[in-house]
């Protein structure tokens, strides 16, 4: 419990109790969770709020039995919080507070100067991955079928990640963009995550769409507890390629940068050089 009055984002509970929101929040009746909830409606791992980017927050079900609700409604896929959102897991009830008063401003600013001097370029791995057709998703399944399936896929795809060396940087709803930074044998991981994330591809439901590609970014400062802030060209890049698979009809496109790193490793299918919105060159694309 907190009783901080300078808090950027926290939870309260019904007794008026405070809980700090820093970074990744995680929930369920399992003691390792940061709020660990004792109720059997509650999953061992039932959901995460994640922070992203300066003051946006993000929740996510992981496909929970008895889902979670915002706002009295359960979530259907991850969903950004907003100022007061009312969070239901369980018999459990939380207020989301993120107020837009001018200290927490100050504090902001005062915390973007304090990172300013830690921008740093880096070589990272960035994949994107989205679901295929969700509007068709929703139309297939029942609403008690859909948080659970689309849960239980963000759960494999962020252990798969996580046991690999990488980290899931954004939630988007539909899908999420992850990283890994370069490092010795990075490629061997990255390599090992695509073998599991295939599988998934073959043998679970929904159907989903990646791409990853490799290039420099741009890392800003990290605030307390938040994930890095990764941006430039090549994160645009991995963004509008997976736009331009899913023209193409492709679940699993990758750029020649990253193909250069991963060909010992893999087999492809050559896709030749394709226009990208907002780049000038051509792009040469492979399939895998």
């Amino acid at each position: 419990m907190s009783t901080r009055t300078d808090l950027l984002a926290w939870l309260e509970d019904s007794n008026h109790q405070r809980f700090p929101i820093a970074g990744t929040c995680s929930f369920g009746r399992a003691a390792s969770n940061q709020m660990s909830l004792p109720s059997d409606l509650v999953s061992r791992r039932h959901a995460i709020i994640q922070t992203q980017r300066e003051n946006e927050y993000w929740l996510v079900d992981f496909g929970s039995r008895n889902g979670t609700y915002l706002n009295s409604q359960r979530i259907l896929h991850p969903t950004r919080l907003r100022d007061r959102d009312s969070i239901q897991i369980g018999p459990f009830t939380f207020v989301f507070h993120l107020p837009r008063t001018d200290s927490t401003l100050q504090s902001t600013t005062v915390l973007g100067e304090n990172t300013m001097t830690d921008f740093r370029r880096a070589k990272c791995w960035l994949l994107v991955t989205d679901i295929v057709d969700s509007t068709r998703l929703l139309r297939n399944l029942s609403p008690e079928e859909v948080p659970v399936v689309t849960g239980q896929w963000v759960a494999e795809c962020k252990q798969t990640i996580e046991e690999h060396g990488g980290r899931i940087n954004q939630f988007m709803g539909d899908g999420f963009f992850a990283y890994w930074h370069d490092r010795a044998r990075s490629e061997i991981l990255v390599h090992k995550a695509l073998q599991v994330l295939r599988r998934l591809q073959d043998h679970a439901f929904p159907a989903f769409r990646l791409v990853l590609h490799f290039g420099d970014v741009v890392i800003g400062g990290v605030s307390v507890g938040e994930e890095e802030r990764i941006s430039g060209e090549h994160v645009h890049m991995a963004f509008r390629l997976e736009k331009l698979a899913g023209g193409l009809g492709e679940l699993r496109l990758m750029s020649e940068p990253a193909w250069e790193r991963l060909a010992a490793l893999f087999e492809a299918r050559e896709l030749g050089e394709h226009s990208v919105p907002s780049f000038d060159a051509k792009v040469k694309l492979y399939a895998f």
